[in-house]
């Protein structure tokens, strides 16, 4: 009976990525722009190095390093072939890094992709969290079918910790339907406002609108659906999404429904305001003429997470943005040295691990818009 019943609670216990209490700091399906957000950010309470574990028995099929985007990253094959991918990684497992770091030295570059055939167990630490790619140390998920053709909602298959219902805001006439405003956080304060997991509109008690995020093509016409589904309107305030509702209604008022992906819900009776929403105009951004090439700040040691002492060189006036595949890091005879690049905030790195720190290094590195430096740093 006892076998029975720890069976029981270990099947029941839900998978949580990081083997701790972690909270949402983006939903699945949110706005990014020109796309919907394919996964979901967990908080790391901005440190980095926590253990993310595997969801099942499984392989990592791909590991990937670089200074942008997803920055580090793994896809796991699951036991039931479903894909999950986790993002902007400090490190990876051992086993990987070992790879990783063996075609960097074989190919002389900072950003490498490896197909891999790595088996672990449900509950093994396949990397730990971290900052690479973008922003402040977090987890970026993703759930795909097992062709990658479709992002999944996480939330499904994992707890999401989220503590605070919806906020359900307002409603307006916009073209041939309307629009409902509404933003969603997932603890006090409210920061990193997100997007609702479900919306249902009723009018009387006829449900006219009814729309879920459980999936995501990865299309690009597909994603780019999200400009009539979350429009960006004139409105002050740019925290809420206004979600189009692509019915006429019937009267103006309504009666709304909105969920998000801890199924917490929310339900309130809205008046149609009489002035109709306008569409954003967007201006087309500027591209700044960068004519100065980028310099290096003042060099500094820190020991991260991990133990790793680390030379840490900020980059400095650079209007375009580092062109990461054009930065070259050797000692006086001419090795490669294996480094990395630190987007928040902007720090080249290197590790004792790879050379003598009192060794020089002849560093070139180059903006986006061609302009290239040289310099010798010393790590001390």
């Amino acid at each position: 009976m006892i076998f029975f019943a720890t069976l029981l609670a270990t099947a029941a216990t839900p998978y949580r990525p990081l083997g701790r209490e972690a909270y949402l700091t983006s939903s699945f399906g949110e706005d990014r722009g020109t796309r919907y957000h394919a996964g979901i950010d967990f908080s790391t309470n901005k440190e980095e190095g926590w253990p993310v574990i595997a969801p099942s028995d499984g392989m990592v099929e791909f590991a990937a390093r670089g200074a942008f985007n997803y920055g580090r990253y793994i896809k796991f094959k699951a036991k039931d072939e479903h894909i999950w991918l986790f993002a902007h990684l400090s490190e990876f497992n051992p086993k990987i890094d070992s790879l990783i770091r063996k075609e960097m030295l074989k190919k002389e570059k900072p950003d490498v992709q490896l197909s891999l055939k790595i088996r672990f167990k449900k509950g093994d630490t396949l990397a730990y969290s971290g900052s690479t790619g973008i922003g402040d140390p977090h987890l970026h998920i993703e759930r795909r079918t097992p062709d990658s053709k479709f992002a999944l909602n996480p939330c499904k298959s994992m707890k999401c910790t989220d503590t605070i219902a919806p906020f359900i805001i307002d409603a307006a006439p916009f073209e041939n339907g309307f629009a409902v405003k509404i933003v969603d956080y997932s603890r006090e304060p409210l920061e990193n406002p997100m997007s609702i997991y479900s919306l249902d509109i009723y009018q009387s008690k006829s449900l006219i609108f009814s729309k879920k995020y459980d999936s995501l093509s990865f299309s690009s016409k597909e994603m780019a659906k999200i400009r009539d589904d979350l429009i960006k309107a004139e409105d002050i305030d740019s925290v809420a999404d206004w979600h189009f509702v692509d019915v006429k209604a019937k009267a103006s008022k309504i009666r709304v429904e909105a969920r998000d992906f801890a199924n917490n819900v929310s339900k309130t009776e809205l008046v149609l305001k009489k002035e109709h929403l306008k569409r954003k105009v967007e201006n087309s951004a500027e591209i700044p003429l960068d004519t100065v090439p980028p310099n290096l700040g003042e060099i500094y040691l820190k020991t991260d997470f991990a133990g790793k002492l680390q030379c840490r060189i900020p980059v400095l006036d650079s209007l375009s943005g580092l062109a990461f595949d054009k930065v070259d890091f050797r000692t006086r005879n001419g090795k490669w040295i294996i480094f990395d690049y630190d987007s928040d905030p902007k720090e080249l790195v290197v590790e004792r691990r790879d050379f003598d720190f009192e060794e020089p290094l002849s560093v070139k590195l180059c903006d986006k818009a061609g302009n290239c430096a040289e310099r010798e740093v010393v790590c001390k």
